[in-house]
């Protein structure tokens, strides 16, 4: 009978746990805090559950959160200029903004719950080295120091060799919420970016605020200020930025009443995306994977780093099960084959997230200018945050830019107020002629499998489909 033992309680070790024990594969959990540490702790990170990870909690039954007054339906997306460029947009399956500190010891109860073994201890490099003499795999999903460097960094992979964002998240008083509530996405060329959600947390909804900060740009000493040293200076820094670069958020927010909810529910400060190799041999002849941020660390600007470790856990306890039931070796070509699908399964989310860092290409501007004109292309790009193969398709090149926008037959509207300037330079948006060359769709389909670079082809079958979720 083959073991899976998984480093890391987060979502990518909890949704493969889970998943494997569906199918009545052995697994056991291994993580440093047990669930009431974690929910008592500060807050991890800021995680929007898209609809594909909704259709995956669903099909593992943990979709506790269901009721539509948890949701975030839409965006509403600013770019500041000379003369600010926005639109709102519909989502078809709208976003769960949860706290981590809700959801995770949930999942770890459940996973108790139907028998599952969870155990709580220390486990670095050499503790992992030692309990891969009791499973037949080791799977790393926890990507802290010392379990990530087991994994060699791709440099081909990842490009950049320091943060591009400085990051402050916090959880807020004092802002009242839209209804119905869209998510806040203000641009700011050459500060960075403004993000306002709606969290649910232990106390119920609240208000989420993400500054992105470009490195030395003029948002970078908030990620610097410690909220404990002087909170009133804190929260007064916050609301000054909301003031002048996050309009629609500051209109419903009440000064006298804004302010961080409490020191444990912020967080702050940076760090380099890296991609690394998805495997490493262990003493013995055993072998060792990475998942989710062991193997691949997102910035958070695209929402897609929980996202991706949900849908890598799942595609690869799809693997272990079909090779277990081939009674197939989980070895070095094991692992260097479903390394290749995960990569294939994440490319888009990497290349997208990496490119959205930098300054937007021409393309990309024009796409956003469309969507200010036509409430369909606008509608169509927040739905592809849900679809990151669909969205990078779009948006890695000028002509799949422009087809894309042509697929709208509607006629747009003019654009009294367009952007004048995205990124770090002066672009021109002028709107270009819209001329349909497709029937009209709300969003350009996946990529066939003659696009390699986003192909899922060759990859091994799931040994079953599960009811309610279809696929990636």
């Amino acid at each position: 009978m083959s073991t899976f033992g998984i480093v890391g309680a987060g979502i990518a070790g909890l949704h493969l746990a889970l998943r494997l024990q569906q199918e009545g594969v052995e697994a056991t959990l291994y993580s440093d805090r047990d669930a009431d540490e974690i929910g008592a702790g500060r807050l991890p990170n800021t995680v929007a559950l898209m609809g594909a990870t909704h259709e995956r909690d669903a099909a593992l039954g943990t979709n506790h959160w269901d009721a539509p007054e948890n949701s975030t339906h839409g965006m509403a997306l600013r770019v500041e200029g000379e003369s600010p460029l926005a639109f709102r947009a519909d989502m078809t399956q709208p976003n769960l903004w949860i706290d981590m500190r809700l959801y995770i010891p949930r999942l770890m109860a459940d996973f108790r719950a139907r028998g599952g073994k969870i155990v709580i201890a220390r486990t670095g490099p050499a503790e992992v080295a030692e309990l891969a003499a009791s499973h037949d795999l080791m799977i790393i999903a926890a990507g802290r120091a010392g379990l990530a460097e087991m994994f060699p960094r791709l440099p081909e992979r990842s490009p950049y060799q320091q943060p591009q964002r400085r990051l402050l998240v916090g959880l807020f008083h004092g802002i009242r919420r839209s209804t119905p509530f869209r998510m806040g996405f203000n641009i700011i060329p050459g500060h960075g970016e403004i993000f306002e959600s709606l969290f649910l947390t232990h106390d119920g909804l609240v208000s989420g605020l993400g500054i992105e900060a470009i490195p030395g740009g003029p948002f970078d000493y908030l990620t610097h200020l410690r909220y404990d040293d002087d909170p009133a200076a804190f929260n007064a820094a916050v609301l000054a930025v909301l003031r002048d670069h996050a309009p629609d958020t500051y209109a419903r927010t009440d000064p006298a009443a804004f302010g961080l909810t409490r020191g444990l529910d912020m967080l702050a400060g940076g760090f380099t995306p890296t991609a690394r190799r998805g495997w490493a041999p262990l003493p013995g002849g055993r072998m060792a994977m990475a998942l989710g941020d062991a193997h691949i660390t997102h910035d958070p600007i695209t929402g897609q780093g929980a996202n991706s470790a949900s849908r890598n856990a799942w595609s690869l306890g799809d693997l272990l099960i079909a090779q277990r039931a081939a009674h197939g070796r989980f070895d070095e070509t094991f692992c260097i084959r479903a390394e290749q699908h995960l990569w294939e399964d994440t490319r888009a989310v990497t290349e997208w997230t990496n490119a959205f860092l930098q300054p937007p290409p021409p393309h990309a501007v024009s796409l956003l200018v469309a969507a200010a004109q036509n409430p369909a292309i606008a509608n169509a790009f927040a739905d592809n945050f849900n679809h990151p193969k669909r969205m990078w398709a779009v948006l890695s090149s000028p002509d799949a830019t422009a087809a894309f926008i042509a697929s709208f037959d509607a006629a747009p509207a003019s654009v009294s107020a367009p952007a004048s300037r995205i990124g770090r330079g002066r672009v021109s948006t002028r709107p270009a002629r819209i001329e349909p060359s497709f029937p009209m769709a709300t969003s350009m389909p996946p990529p066939s499998s003659r696009a390699a670079p986003l192909s899922s082809r060759g990859a091994p079958q799931s040994s079953r489909a599960v009811a309610g979720y279809a696929g990636h």
